[in-house]
């Protein structure tokens, strides 16, 4: 990945007026909650970089995390525009983007997993439910819906995802598939890698859709 230009102003000097938790989306012009958008910033070779960790040096180029947004500000170089010069934009960024917000959220569901926070598979995630063990209810979207369903009414208001598929998911656990898991209410460990996941499911589901159709809520 290339890196950024070190000589400009690091993301914690952006927002200006906005205040602290809010950006400005360069395609919409509309101010939103830094959680629901993403940051790119320009690298050396005048390429836009994602920064999904929002770390990388440079002035930041705000985004809302939606496929439509991302797509109007390649569209009509907007990344140009706010960043005042001529920038090269891949064609698939829109695709890019999605593909590291899956990513993302695959190495945090993995990361819970080897802090025994996370757990896999029907009968583990139905007993975690029972017993209010769970915080977060995972379910692949490509799963049975009935199955999912019945899920959601087990945890009775825990929060429920659906964004991911049942390859995609499987791959959090080192596993071919995987259509029901669930993080568990483990520490403070568990409750702010549970804030994050949330925070990456939210920006992942501006580009997978409204996912109520599913019949779970999403709660990013």
């Amino acid at each position: 990945m290339t890196r950024p230009r070190q000589h400009e102003r690091p993301a914690s000097a952006e927002g200006g007026d906005l205040g602290r938790n809010l950006r400005r989306c360069i395609a919409t012009g509309e101010s939103g909650e830094v959680e629901r958008m993403i940051r790119f910033v320009v690298g050396p070779d005048d390429a836009v970089v994602p920064d999904l960790s929002e770390k990388l040096p440079g002035r930041g180029l705000w985004v809302t995390a939606s496929r439509d947004a991302l797509a109007e500000a390649s569209k009509k170089r907007a990344f140009s525009r706010a960043a005042k010069q001529k920038v090269a934009v891949r064609d698939d960024l829109v695709e890019a983007v999605e593909a590291m917000l899956v990513a993302s959220t695959q190495s945090m569901i993995g990361l819970a997993r080897r802090a025994g926070a996370a757990i896999a598979g029907h009968a583990k995630v139905e007993d975690a439910l029972r017993h209010r063990k769970a915080v977060l209810l995972i379910e692949a979207s490509d799963g049975a819906v009935d199955a999912r369903e019945r899920m959601k009414r087990l945890g009775d208001g825990i929060p429920a995802e659906a964004l991911l598929t049942r390859s995609e998911l499987g791959a959090a656990f080192d596993r071919e598939q995987t259509v029901h898991a669930a993080i568990l209410a483990a520490g403070d460990h568990s409750r702010g890698l549970t804030a994050r996941l949330t925070r990456e499911f939210a920006r992942l589901s501006g580009f997978r859709g409204d996912i109520s159709r599913l019949g779970l809520e999403n709660t990013g």
